[in-house]
């Protein structure tokens, strides 16, 4: 019964959350945790002006489009007018070959990979295709796993 049990769950859940586009595992602070060194006091308005001017670039680049956002542009537009870098592409696709990630996975770090790179031209000043850097933090966003510290590093700074 219960390997019925695991079996569907695992069959539900497969569709389920690739539909998710980031996952992050987080712990519980214990109350006599030390201060975390990657810990800065940020308003949310600070927040959210580097949101909004993410946002802005992302209208200018669909402004002749039926969309806004990088989380609404369709695979084949991504791939066809706002492909990644070689080395990007690259990354995905051995995710895909390697069967880490599926083709709807791959449109989704796609399109994360893009918000990164515009989260980064707000902090930089510097507007660029999504390289392998950026699909980095994407494919480690989609799985949960740890960001390098030289990406958290370069977010606080």
């Amino acid at each position: 019964r219960e390997t019925v049990r695991r079996d569907y769950q695992r069959k539900i859940s497969g569709p389920i959350t690739d539909r998710v586009d980031i996952t992050r595992h987080v712990e519980p602070l214990s109350p006599h945790a030390e201060h975390d060194r990657f810990d800065r006091a940020e308003s949310s308005l600070t927040v959210r002006a580097r949101v909004e001017l993410a946002r802005r670039l992302q209208a200018i680049r669909y402004a002749d489009c039926s969309w806004r956002l990088n989380a609404h542009a369709p695979g084949p537009a991504l791939r066809e007018r706002w492909p990644l870098s070689d080395e990007g592409q690259r990354k995905i696709d051995d995710a895909v070959f390697k069967g880490r990630l599926t083709r709807r996975g791959a449109v989704r770090v796609h399109r994360v990979a893009w918000t990164v790179a515009d989260l980064e031209a707000v902090r930089a000043g510097v507007n660029r295709t999504p390289g392998a850097e950026e699909v980095d933090v994407a494919l480690r966003l989609r799985w949960g796993t740890a960001l390098l510290a030289r990406t958290v590093q370069a977010v606080a700074g």
